[in-house]
């Protein structure tokens, strides 16, 4: 599967996305049970968190050093559930991509095309090892700092005495593993979804190329290039109500993940501990501006595209020609625009309010700690 395989292949490995190529019902059978077990190691894990904050937490410390990174594992397993729930909706969003109009019909638009993939696998696999190496730092930190103080890398209430070597050392792997599945779902959904806003893109430069090529005697291919850019907005809106959920909590726990990082961070004081922080943050801001870069592109391409159009030779054009310009035109004045549940649209100023907002709730946290 050509179309978004970086993408596919992170979530088969975290559960969510059954290979294409397994059509044998053992396989599938082994691929369910895959899915529950690492389903339940994520879902008990974030459980035992939330737990943490009301049994264990003491102080404002306490909390902090566990909500800067529970929300994480919370939208995690929450991406995971969303993703297993809306399977058949994003395999057909991926399957239309390889069908008329989204398909391309010359070597100019396959070239169009061949560049958006390259930037969405350039994305994924960055994004992958900006995220990976987060993982892993805060796995072998732990490993050093903590093992030997029987320690838990994550803050957690735990049913059993984690003392002794034996129940430690589970406790410590399955929170690493823990970690590790939580990081590739993240890298999975969150290049998925940045993957079919590039594609929407690639998707308007595709039709102004048809655009420029529509000759004055040519009226079906200007009633199909009428079709086209109705299908793009068609296909966006199903693309915002399959991650409408998805977005809205990435969205709503980020202002308050990368406040208390940033606490956490000024209150550390081992080199281990602060790049640990500065990888976390730059995993976060990272997914966010993912999200709002790319749905600010494709909003601001949306709006271009009547400015394609006045430069095409229009003015040869007949009336019937002209008439289906001017649907198009009329259609581009209202912008694609993706929302979290219709409540915040993702673009670049609902970014740098996220960015103000918890640099206020940041400089109330450092007031409370020292009035």
């Amino acid at each position: 599967m050509r179309t978004l395989r970086y993408s596919c292949i992170f979530l088969s490995l975290a559960g969510c996305w059954l290979p294409p190529w397994w059509t044998s019902p053992i396989k599938k059978l082994l691929y369910k049970l895959f899915t529950i077990i690492l389903w339940l190691i994520v879902h008990l894990h974030v459980t035992a968190q939330i737990l943490d904050i009301i049994f264990n937490v003491e102080n404002q410390d306490d909390f902090s050093d566990n909500i800067y990174i529970t929300p994480t594992i919370l939208v995690g397993s929450c991406k995971m559930t969303s993703l297993l729930i809306h399977r058949k909706g994003i395999l057909s969003l991926i399957d239309d991509l390889q069908k008329k109009p989204f398909l391309t019909e010359t070597k100019e638009e396959a070239r169009i095309q061949r560049r958006f993939n390259r930037i969405i696998e350039r994305n994924s696999v960055v994004y992958l090892i900006l995220v990976w190496t987060c993982v892993i730092w805060i796995s072998v930190r732990s490993f050093f700092t903590d093992f030997e103080e029987r320690k838990p890398t994550l803050r957690a209430w735990l049913p059993y005495d984690y003392s002794q070597q034996l129940s430690y050392t589970f406790t410590f792997v399955y929170q690493v593993i823990t970690l590790m599945l939580n990081g590739i779902t993240n890298v999975g959904c969150d290049s998925l979804f940045s993957g079919f806003l590039l594609h929407i893109y690639s998707q308007f430069d595709i039709l102004e190329e048809r655009l420029k090529n529509v000759e004055q005697d040519q009226i079906h291919l200007a009633k199909q290039c009428a079709k086209h850019h109705y299908e793009i907005y068609k296909y966006a809106k199903r693309v915002n109500r399959e991650f409408s959920v998805i977005m809205f909590l990435q969205f709503s726990v980020s202002s308050f993940t990368v406040c208390f990082n940033f606490y956490r961070m000024s209150q550390v004081t081992m080199v281990s501990l602060m790049v640990e922080s500065v990888l976390y943050a730059a995993c976060m801001l990272t997914e966010i501006l993912y999200y709002c870069w790319y749905s600010n592109e494709v909003k601001l391409k949306s709006l271009e595209l009547s400015n394609v159009i006045f430069k095409c030779n229009w003015t040869s054009w007949d009336t019937k020609a002209t008439k289906i310009l001017l649907t198009i035109m009329n259609r581009a004045t209202k912008p694609i625009e993706f929302t979290s549940i219709y409540l915040v649209s993702l673009n670049l100023d609902s970014f740098m309010a996220l960015m103000k907002t918890s640099y206020s709730m940041f400089n109330l946290l450092q007031r409370t700690k020292n009035p």
